[in-house]
């Protein structure tokens, strides 16, 4: 899971102005540049010290839901 291997070194979250709100721009990896679509928690359930909220749009959102075969807890960003 390359996605959350790299998150342990980023730990700025990036932001992008829509119509005057602070949105959260997907974390995958770094690159993508889409606003994100949910709030992923990617270490709940497994015992470990870091624990972080992981932003994804839907592509990465519904990739990463597929891999892990819909046991990934999340919430939708508002």
């Amino acid at each position: 899971m390359a996605l959350f291997i790299k998150m342990k070194e980023k730990i700025k979250i990036r932001l992008k102005i829509v119509n005057g709100k602070r949105r959260p721009l997907c974390d995958y990896e770094g690159k993508c540049k889409n606003l994100a679509y949910k709030e992923v928690y990617p270490n709940l359930g497994k015992e470990s010290e870091e624990h972080y909220w992981c932003y994804l749009c839907r592509k990465h959102f519904k990739q990463e839901l597929k891999k892990l075969n819909g046991k990934l807890p999340y919430s939708s960003v508002n």
